[in-house]
């Protein structure tokens, strides 16, 4: 499990994460159909808590960790990078148990007055149960992140989603004659047996990575003089993930009840809501396997290049990575706003979700963008400002929500969520640009995405129309197909994209700093 260059890492986790995708994807579209809306979305009016709650536990200490390996790893300070993992694992460890405690007691006044559904209560103690386990992870995982092991990460990952679809499915499906609430009960014990299986497999790696960890093993460091440094680093990743969740979570929240308001039963509302959350959202985010995967690699690439002050690096890893997440993300924008309705009627044979998923189209690219920038903002140390720019565009998303949710249904709260993603990654741009004073070309950053994006709308469009004799699928499939290749053409044509300069099959890569 030995290290790799920057983009092979990148291409790696991007794989690992196009597989867990298919299997989340499937896994989805069978829960949806098996069990019903209204069943994912009491799961997902549980998940933005948990996940919020997560951050909170783990304190943004898996980025700090990540970040100061990388850092003390490519000054070979390796009794540093013991002492750090020690202290971040003793703390996360604690932290895990103590928070999944407090919610035990709370959990009769959280269900019954937080959430628009007081029947989210069994998932919900479910979820207590992965969050010691879940911390503990993080750890390991970081741990791998700053050493460059991508490897293990993807393995572990892949190991847990396999997991978590089989065992979620086979329980989701086992309790729902006991009612929807079982059901999403059953689900969230899959998610819980995935996080169990995925680090039982990150302690074995660890176990294999010895080496790493008994390099220079003469040297000598105390985890007391790392505390000062993963606390100033943790702390306002903690601050920034806190909000970041908060707002999704308060999404969960508010976008049931603004939809009563505009006129839905509780039960018609949480249902159209998993039609959002479960459907919409799930195909919005299919192309996060390559946006996590860039911004999980940028975060180390970025930190070992400031530390070696290796700014034309720096620069060029920043450049490579947002022509990448661009133009891999714009082709998504067109499929989604087009074809919305007959891929949520092909898929998941709800073509009601379409609705949210073509008003989610336009904003999906900055959700693409604000993924990759904030790993190279995470790079660069840049945590605070992280915190600011989530902060402000979560507010105005939701005030979004708030107002037009009332008045536009489903499609307020889609171009609420645009909002706010909007705003950070435009603000994280900006920020991106100050601190490294990157060259934002407007030839390769605006002119030709826009001109691939329109030349692909209209063609999907033309192709859609001119096949209607067909059935939807067909017209589907070759609208995609015909569209993406002019899209390929136009972006390879213009020369913007030069893929011999990506190096991700190139071994010596890393070794030679690219």
């Amino acid at each position: 499990m030995g290290r790799v260059s920057i983009w092979q890492g990148a291409f790696i986790l991007a794989l690992t994460g196009l597989v867990n995708r298919i299997l989340s994807f499937f896994y989805r579209m069978l829960v949806v159909r098996l069990i019903g809306a209204e069943g994912i979305g009491l799961y997902e009016m549980v998940f933005p808590f948990y996940s919020m709650v997560l951050v909170l536990a783990t304190a943004g200490v898996p980025v700090a960790l990540s970040k100061l390996t990388a850092e003390r790893v490519s000054i070979q300070e390796w009794a540093s990078v013991r002492s750090i993992f020690k202290l971040s694992l003793l703390f996360l460890s604690f932290s895990g148990i103590f928070v999944a405690c407090v919610l035990w007691k709370l959990s009769p006044y959280l269900t019954g007055k937080v959430f628009a559904d007081n029947r989210v209560y069994p998932a919900f103690m479910v979820m207590l149960v992965a969050l010691p386990v879940v911390c503990i992870c993080s750890v390991f995982r970081a741990y791998f992140q700053g050493l460059q092991l991508m490897k293990s990460v993807a393995l572990a990952q892949l190991c847990e989603q396999i997991v978590r679809v089989s065992l979620g499915l086979f329980l989701g499906l086992h309790f729902l004659p006991y009612g929807v609430e079982m059901a999403a009960a059953g689900l969230a014990i899959g998610m819980v047996g995935g996080e169990l299986v995925g680090l039982t497999i990150s302690i074995f790696i660890f176990w294999l990575a010895q080496p790493y960890y008994d390099i220079a093993a003469n040297q000598k460091s105390t985890m007391r003089d790392d505390i000062d440094p993963l606390m100033r680093l943790s702390f306002p990743v903690m601050l920034s993930r806190i909000a970041g969740s908060f707002v999704v979570t308060m999404e969960a929240l508010l976008i049931p009840h603004q939809l009563q308001v505009w006129g839905l039963s509780v039960g018609k509302a949480t249902t159209v809501y998993g039609e959002y959350a479960g459907i919409a959202l799930t195909l919005i985010y299919l192309p996060t396997v390559i946006t996590v995967a860039i911004s999980f690699t940028m975060l180390p690439a970025i930190s070992e290049a400031q530390a070696m002050k290796n700014y034309n690096l720096l620069h060029k890893r920043c450049s490579q990575a947002l022509k990448i997440t661009l133009f891999c993300s714009l082709p998504f924008v067109s499929v989604f706003y087009l074809f919305a309705e007959p891929i949520c009627s092909i898929v998941f044979g709800t073509p009601e979700a379409g609705i949210a998923l073509k008003a989610l189209a336009w904003g999906c690219v900055f959700i693409y963008l604000e993924q990759t920038i904030a790993g190279i903002l995470n790079g660069l140390g840049a945590m605070t400002t992280l915190l600011l720019t989530t902060v402000i565009g979560g507010i105005l998303g939701l005030a979004g929500i708030y107002f037009l949710t009332p008045i536009l249904g489903i499609t307020g709260s889609a171009i609420g969520v645009n909002l706010g993603c909007a705003v950070t990654a435009i603000l994280d741009l900006l920020a991106l640009i100050i601190y490294t004073h990157f060259n934002f070309d407007f030839r390769t950053f605006i002119l030709w995405p826009a001109i691939s994006l329109i030349a692909m709308l209209l063609a999907n469009s033309l192709i859609w129309q001119s096949l209607a004799m067909l059935p939807d699928i067909y017209r589907l499939i070759f609208g995609v197909i015909g569209g993406g290749l002019l899209y390929l053409i136009i972006i390879l044509g213009s020369g913007i994209i030069d893929f011999k300069q990506i190096y991700i099959f190139s071994w010596s890569g890393h070794r030679k700093g690219k």
